[in-house]
């Protein structure tokens, strides 16, 4: 693509032409840069891309993007615009060719279950299709073929080269998860989303937000740029989202949701249940795992599969691991593997939990939260008589100590129970021995992360089903 036609196809301030490479490829990392690459400056929270403008200069860059006064350098073509984010996403579009536009797009946003949402329908969408792509927490799945990511939502330009990827792969179906930050940082924008999917809101990331209704605005750019919504008519902000968008497609437990779920059965391990007449099992009991998939169903419902389709290919499908993850073992006690990392989502795991037993949970919380956040995790601990163990999680640049204070102040404004170990594997260890049989033991928050940041966001190897695995045989030294 030449640079004339480039700039004609996006919003500018100033343009300087000094060469006629041919444009192909465009990056915000200085370091990816090859020879006639276009390299856009972005302003990060942590660093400025205009100080290595010179580096992707000497790595080949023919044409930089910034926003912020820089030095001009012979030979180079520059084009100001007012925000750098956005013209990464304009530029990637139309150098990609916009491949969004040939294949059918859900995206998936909310504050709990955006995994385990896009993952089932990205089951389905294969099942059904015959092939799907999935973006988000987990990395990138083309088909069987699995690759990491830097953030649950790429930048723009790593997306289309995803899609493209699909495209020549012949997969034209794609599930991606849409962070509140990847909404408002424009690295979605121009992707064509047949179906918006809004799960529900709780407080969550309010250290960039800075307000609830920040927050929701942000999750409400997917329906913006949606052809079809769907929304969990049972969440308060569901509710706002389908009074915004009338035409919005509703799921929920709730009278007059579009997609209901009705005569809820909870058996040992699944749980069974109607939707619009039609009979489904999902391989959970956990309350919440209920609206993930009525979301899912009433996606696929909606792209052409009938409920009774969807409802056999339910049945076969396990689930991800770390999400209500029983763990075996021969202790003759319920240990559980999740991912749960907000107070909404320990709310939610806690209320599926039969009350005839104790539930014990071993969790720490990130260091980037703030005083509300951890005080309301501690809440739901001793409003649900749950025994907290209180171990560490990516304390990142706050410390243990701080982090565990802050909770156990909000269990102590309810009067729960808690200990405070701060090694994970003496923490699980721990609430192992102390659980009867029968008892729930949940290790929380870490899920099938990799890594650890004991020190600032450095990351330290760790396996949370390895760690589980050593608590349990340390049961048998007792």
């Amino acid at each position: 693509m030449t640079f004339e036609t480039l700039v004609e196809e996006i919003d500018y301030i100033d343009i300087k032409k000094e060469n006629d490479q041919e444009l192909k490829n465009v990056t915000n990392n200085s370091k990816d840069i090859e020879n006639g690459d276009v390299f856009v400056a972005i302003v990060g929270k942590l660093s400025d891309g205009h100080k290595y403008i010179d580096d992707a200069i000497k790595n080949g860059a023919s044409t930089v993007v910034y926003q912020n006064d820089i030095d001009i350098e012979e030979g180079i073509n520059y084009i100001k615009v007012k925000d750098t984010r956005l013209a990464l996403s304009q530029i990637s579009n139309v150098l990609e060719d916009f491949p969004s536009k040939k294949m059918t797009v859900v995206g998936v946003t909310g504050t709990n279950g955006k995994t385990t949402t896009a993952t089932t329908i990205y089951y389905l969408m294969r099942e059904i299709y015959g092939n799907a792509t999935n973006i988000g927490t987990d990395g990138t799945f083309i088909g069987d073929e699995h690759s990491e990511t830097s953030n649950t939502t790429p930048d723009s330009y790593l997306l289309n080269r995803i899609f493209n990827e699909s495209l020549e792969k012949n997969i034209d179906h794609v599930v991606l998860e849409a962070s509140s930050h990847g909404l408002v940082q424009n690295r979605l924008n121009g992707i064509d989303f047949d179906y918006g999917i809004f799960t529900n809101l709780s407080t969550e990331h309010l250290d960039y937000h800075k307000t609830m209704d920040n927050y929701f605005a942000a999750k409400m750019i997917l329906f913006e740029n949606s052809k079809n919504k769907i929304v969990n008519i049972d969440d308060p902000y569901g509710k706002k989202a389908k009074e915004r968008f009338k035409d919005a497609i509703t799921y929920g437990k709730s009278e007059g949701a579009d997609y209901r779920a009705t005569e809820i059965v909870k058996n040992e391990k699944t749980t069974d249940f109607k939707v619009n007449g039609v009979d489904f099992t999902i391989n959970s009991i956990a309350d919440y795992e209920i609206y993930n998939k009525l979301a899912a169903i009433a996606t696929l419902n909606n792209m052409g599969a009938s409920l009774e389709e969807i409802s056999e290919k339910l049945k076969k499908f396990n689930g991800l691991p770390s999400r209500f993850q029983y763990v075996e073992n021969d202790l003759g006690k319920n240990i559980i593997i999740d991912f749960a990392h907000t107070p909404r989502a320990f709310e939610a795991i806690f209320e599926s939990i039969p009350k005839n037993v104790k539930t014990y949970a071993v969790f720490g919380i990130q260091g980037d939260r703030n005083t509300e956040f951890r005080r309301l995790i501690g809440n739901a601990c001793a409003k649900n008589d749950v025994f907290a163990v209180i171990t560490t999680d990516d304390p990142k640049f706050d410390t243990y100590d701080h982090i565990t204070d802050e909770i156990v102040a909000g269990i102590d404004e309810i009067g729960g129970q808690y200990e405070r170990i701060e090694d994970r594997l003496e923490a699980m260890t721990y609430a192992i021995k102390k659980a009867n049989l029968g008892d729930y033991i949940l290790m929380l928050g870490k899920g099938e992360e990799h890594f650890i940041k004991l020190h600032g966001n450095e990351k330290t190897p760790y396996n949370e089903m390895e760690t589980v695995l050593k608590a349990i045989d340390a049961q048998w030294i007792f």
